[in-house]
């Protein structure tokens, strides 16, 4: 039977949108305004409202500045960040998986490379590590919003796998454009790869293990296709 639910509280990512406000329109230029204030006093009281003309110019500016940094260096550092604190939730998942279905995972892969932010609020949002696992009847499949599908082998139509690749510029090194489109042609390539699965469900039919690591999706492959011949038997 075809159970789709989202069993998991994810994991809070502090980088909310309120955090976003606050370091781009808040913090720069109160920074600013209050270096200028400073400076001002020497010629009086009333020149610190010249402070507030820098202090408004130093948005957009700072803007531009960490744009640049979240291209070349943020998405790396956020990146290994919430993978480390994602991973330690999966002895969890397992326990949960082996405690609710009363049954040990055969076979258990994850992937926290390739995760969205889902917001719960303007405050608060989190992230998911996707999953694949079997255990011997029961198959498991999450995606990058926290959803959690349970199946069974009655009820797939058919598996696949890929890695997208191209859509790329060459000789991009000079070109800051080009190298931004690189960037993000490449995550959306990764988004795109990994091993894929249809089932018997109208509303959710396609679902997806996200992951570039061919050797996991050969394996899932290979799982799959062990099932379909009988060289793996499915336990009642």
């Amino acid at each position: 039977m075809i159970v789709i639910n989202k069993p998991f509280d994810g994991v809070p990512v502090k980088g909310s949108k309120r955090d976003f406000i606050l370091r781009l329109f808040v913090k720069p230029p109160l920074v600013v305004f209050l270096l200028f204030s400073l400076a001002a006093l020497k010629s009086g009281i009333g020149a610190i409202v010249y402070a507030i003309f820098p202090a408004l110019l130093s948005i957009p500016i700072f803007f531009i500045f960490y744009s640049l940094y979240v291209v070349t260096f943020q998405s790396f550092v956020l990146g290994r960040k919430f993978a480390k604190l994602s991973r330690a939730e999966i002895p969890a998942i397992k326990k949960y998986l082996v405690d609710t279905y009363k049954k040990p995972l055969i076979y258990f892969d994850f992937s926290t490379a390739l995760m969205e932010a889902v917001s719960l609020s303007w405050s608060k949002a989190v992230l998911y590590p996707t999953f694949i696992a079997f255990n011997g009847y029961d198959f498991f499949m999450t995606n990058r919003q926290g959803q959690m599908v349970k199946f069974n082998w009655e009820d797939v139509r058919q598996w696949s796998n890929g890695t997208q690749t191209g859509g790329n510029f060459v000789n991009a090194n000079l070109d800051l454009s080009a190298q931004v489109h690189n960037i993000q042609q490449k995550g959306e390539n990764a988004k795109a790869s990994g091993f894929f699965v249809t089932i018997k469900d109208v509303n959710q039919p396609k679902w997806q293990f996200t992951t570039t690591d061919e050797a996991l999706q050969n394996k899932w492959m290979e799982v799959f296709r062990q099932v379909k011949d009988g060289t793996i038997k499915l336990q009642s």
